[in-house]
């Protein structure tokens, strides 16, 4: 800052104006003092009521020299110190994107917006520090200057070199980091969002302003650019922002992208009844195929999720998950990808390269601020409101696939760690991909067994396909001539890809309410296939029922109507037991056994399993020190099971830990 005694006359603003902006704000001035508040924040357009324009102009470009002159006005006005703050510029005033920061903006005052990503501790921070010299035992203050103590080189009271310089006393206020970037919105397709340090100070640090400050809240930033000068003998130096005032910016990227003429167009093609059909058609055109035909269908309800409802008081989720597994080279990552570029608000990530970091959130020690800890958001937190594409998600470690499961359910993540408590929202939908685990799919074998994931996670997804690579003459023939159809001419999509975007943000803010007819749809559905229950096989639980209901309002959401209709409960239905079709039936018995989703385990696994450990708790009153295997197997063939199913269902009890082989051959349970 700059002292008031080295502002030339010229730069000095008349204490007429001075005055008049007190006077006009004795309404900001009463809530300082009443709420013992650091500082006080004006609003842009009254200090624009009392400045001229050229002094309104010198704010901007010189914010030391005239915010100073403001500070100090009001400080020997209200007979204590204070720090002045502007807030609520005009949009467009002074606003520059992240990315188009540069050393021309410095010790400027800017308005910025962005997203924030990283979050640090409040720490304190020494703004000056007193020396005593030890020559002429002179006494005197330096300021901290580029976040490093300097000794001084030469006493300012006795003019001296020599002699040593003691630290005696410190003056700090507190200090937080923020890494904001650049939201979706303000991006080109195909850029990377840039980035850059916003530094906050004294009250703008306050606990009262922790919940504007997590990871993950879209924030609008005044303040003035500063360079971080470099150590010595280095040339490239940083920008940073030095925050005058900070706040949540509460609007949706809707609101930002489409314009009266889009608004005209989406509804135009609203009114076809086959919306959903060309919707399905413009999504990824250049991948074909039966599957890939439902698989759209069901993305496309994904992208503009179901509505808001809440249940005792509680919020449900209201994004749908899906996964897709599929054998090796039938388009899955390219699918991920070209979704990821589709969606208004999106994240793409690899599971082999991904950590609990890039999906949900971490703390972390604080390189900058020594000492310190960080929060940094993942994708999850940074995408909620929109969708992250994960390819490769059986590649996720253990701890990677915890911190997924809270944030699927919940659309939460709870951070305990570092003295850090905090949840933040991952409102965000999952479209995941992986690959079967023994290369490709197996008809004739559970989802579980074939795939690196637990139950636990896989019955998270509210829709699951299967996407096999297997010949099939009719369907080789079509695809062949559409990929070589496109050899001639690049394959143009239905809607065009910008259009289609805006679609599904305006498609996304529709809140349709059910009529009674589509409730009496769903019920019966429901209660139809559960009486269909056979052999303690249940075919559907309450969790695909929640899921038909969010599909059925996504599609109501899909036509931009208001109500959700019989038509939009049929086509949920469709969706659900095409899903369960390929994933939720029991190869043995043939028959929907929803058990294989929700434990991993069919109803007739189950019945083995409790057979089996039955036979071995009897069989040991006779072997006390452990059951041969034969005679495991006599008694079990004459129960009428295979010897396959006996050796397969002896090792899955020895994996489990409900058995364990005492000698050769030999079992005991475990009790």
């Amino acid at each position: 800052m700059v002292s008031v005694k080295e502002i030339s006359k010229e730069n000095q603003i008349s204490e007429d104006f001075l005055r008049n902006l007190f006077e006009l704000s004795k309404e900001e001035i009463s809530k300082f003092l009443l709420e013992q508040d650091k500082s006080i924040t004006i609003s842009y357009d009254k200090i624009a009521e009392v400045f001229p324009i050229e002094i309104l102009e010198k704010i901007f470009n010189n914010p030391d020299i005239y915010l100073k002159q403001i500070t100090d006005y009001f400080s020997i006005k209200i007979g204590k110190g204070v720090i002045v703050r502007i807030k609520r510029l005009p949009e467009k005033l002074r606003y520059v994107r992240i990315r188009d920061i540069r050393s021309t903006h410095k010790n400027k005052l800017i308005q910025t917006e962005g997203i924030i990503k990283i979050s640090s501790e409040v720490r304190p921070f020494i703004v000056r520090t007193k020396f005593l010299h030890q020559s002429c035992g002179g006494e005197f203050w330096v300021k901290t200057e580029n976040f490093r103590i300097e000794s001084p080189k030469k006493c300012p009271i006795c003019g001296e070199t020599s002699g040593k310089f003691i630290e005696v006393e410190h003056e700090d206020i507190d200090i937080q980091r923020l890494l904001i970037e650049e939201t979706p919105d303000q991006i080109e397709k195909g850029e990377q969002p840039a980035q850059i340090t916003v530094i906050l100070t004294n009250d703008l640090c306050e606990p009262k302003m922790e919940r504007k400050t997590l990871p993950g809240i879209r924030v609008k930033i005044i303040g003035i650019v500063r360079e971080l000068i470099p150590k010595k003998n280095q040339a490239i130096s940083d920008l940073y922002i030095e925050a005058l005032h900070i706040e949540p910016v509460d609007r949706d990227i809707e609101d930002l992208m489409i314009l009266p003429e889009d608004e005209k167009k989406i509804i135009e093609l609203s009114k076809n009844q086959n919306i959903l059909d060309i919707i399905a058609k413009s999504i990824a055109p250049g991948l074909y195929g039966k599957d890939y035909d439902i698989i759209k269908k069901a993305v496309a309800l994904q992208l503009v999720s179901g509505g808001k409802k809440k249940v005792n008081r509680l919020e449900e989720r209201r994004n749908i998950h899906i996964l897709i597994i599929g054998d090796p080279g039938v388009g899955k990552s390219q699918f991920l990808r070209y979704i990821t570029k589709l969606a208004p608000k999106s994240r793409y990530v690899v599971g082999v390269t991904a950590s609990s970091v890039g999906l949900t959130a971490s703390v972390r020690k604080d390189e900058i601020l020594k000492g310190g800890w960080v929060l940094e958001a993942g994708a999850l937190v940074l995408a909620s409101g929109g969708i992250v594409c994960i390819d490769e998600l059986d590649k996720l470690s253990e701890d990677e696939l915890m911190a997924l499961h809270e944030a699927m359910e919940q659309q939460t993540i709870t951070i305990d760690k570092a003295n850090i408590h905090v949840t933040l929202r991952t409102e965000a939908s999952i479209l995941a991909a992986a690959n079967p685990k023994f290369g490709r799919w197996d008809k004739m074998k559970n989802i579980t067994d074939q795939i690196d994931l637990p139950p636990t996670i896989i019955n998270r997804f509210d829709l699951i396909f299967i996407l096999i690579d297997e010949p099939n003459p009719e369907q080789d023939s079509y695809i062949v001539k559409e990929i070589l159809k496109g050899l001639d001419k690049e394959e143009q999509p239905l809607i065009p890809e910008d259009l289609l975007t805006k679609y599904i943000l305006y498609a996304k803010k529709i809140e349709p309410e059910w009529t009674d007819k589509a409730k009496e749809a769903v019920e019966k559905f429901y209660l139809e296939l559960r009486k269909k229950a056979s052999n303690n096989a249940i075919p559907i639980t309450a969790r695909q029922l929640q899921s038909i209901i969010r599909l059925a309002e996504a599609s109501a959401k899909i036509r931009l109507s208001k109500i959700v209709t019989e038509d939009d409960v049929r086509l949920a239905e469709e969706l659900m037991m095409y899903s369960l079709r390929q994933v939720g039936i029991n190869p043995e018995t043939k028959s929907p056994d929803i058990d294989i989703l929700m434990t991993g385990i069919s109803s007739t696994q189950r019945q083995r399993i409790s057979t089996l450990i039955d036979i071995i708790k009897d069989l040991e009153k006779d072997f006390p020190n452990g059951v041969p295997y034969e005679e495991i197997l006599n008694k079990a063939k004459e129960k009428g099971f295979e010897e396959s199913k006996i050796k397969e269902t002896l090792d899955k009890l020895l994996k489990e830990g409900y058995i364990y082989e005492s000698g050769d051959k030999k079992y005991k349970v475990i009790r």
